[in-house]
């Protein structure tokens, strides 16, 4: 057991985590560099799925986000996130063993619009289970000049959908109301957030000039299947990656 019967109770009630330091320095250094080299690389079919917008400082196409990032073709990296500590955590949380579901980096550059509150689960995720857990590794500093994350910190939000399938929970950028009960979550890199599938959540949009990447992990319970090679064949179908000729310009909703 990694988590203490405190902070399980912290996640039960709250619907998230923080863990500070959940990876160190060097690993985080291997992340980093990873994540650079990803931003470059012109992605094979069946391998990392990019995506793109049109920066709101600029109009030019820039990368927002890349998916389908581990399995076979990034073994090291697949091992390095995927380890004995982050199965152990998720056990915990779970009450069972862990299946990754679907992953994904966001490059959130500056010139990146606001992700509006929302809940995970809205993304179309009823269609393959109802409870996932999310672990996000934060690689660069989240501060709030950057667009660090708020989570909603009081536990006051229904364990299912409060809204429409693909409808955030407001349009307002942060501080969400009541402000009470929000926490704008700034955090360091190695630092990782470990939260439910409805737990409400969003960011602004990035206006300084520093990055903020940070890696988001979904796990379904094992006795739910491995859904993962169907989720992207899905998405795939109706929302294809590796575009850059049609980054998107307007203010759909996408997990």
């Amino acid at each position: 057991m990694i988590l203490n019967e405190e902070q399980k109770k912290e996640f039960n009630d709250k619907g998230f985590i923080v863990m500070k330091g959940f990876f160190d320095e060097e690993v985080m250094k291997k992340v980093s560099e990873w994540l650079d080299e990803l931003h470059d690389k012109i992605p094979k079919k069946g391998e990392e799925a990019k995506y793109y917008e049109k920066s709101t400082l600029n109009e030019e196409n820039i990368l927002i986000r890349v998916e389908h990032v581990l399995g076979d073709h990034n073994p090291e990296m697949t091992k390095l996130l995927l380890s004995q500590k982050t199965i152990d955590c998720l056990m915990d949380l779970f009450g069972e063993p862990p299946v990754l579901f679907k992953e994904k980096i966001n490059y959130k550059l500056p010139g990146c619009r606001p992700d509006k509150l929302h809940q995970d689960q809205a993304a179309g995720w009823n269609a393959y289970g109802d409870f996932y857990i999310s672990m996000g590794i934060v690689v660069d500093e989240n501060r709030k000049e950057n667009a660090a994350l708020s989570f909603m910190k009081s536990g006051n939000y229904e364990r299912k959908l409060m809204s429409e399938e693909w409808q955030p929970l407001t349009e307002e950028d942060p501080p969400y109301q009541p402000e009470d009960e929000y926490m704008l979550l700034e955090a360091d890199p190695g630092d990782v957030i470990f939260f439910d599938c409805y737990v409400p959540h969003g960011s602004p949009a990035n206006t300084s000039d520093r990055s903020r990447r940070n890696i988001f992990l979904t796990f379904n319970r094992q006795s739910d299947g491995d859904k993962r090679d169907k989720y992207y064949a899905d998405k795939w179908a109706n929302y294809p990656p590796n575009d850059l000729d049609h980054a998107r310009a307007d203010k759909t909703y996408r997990v």
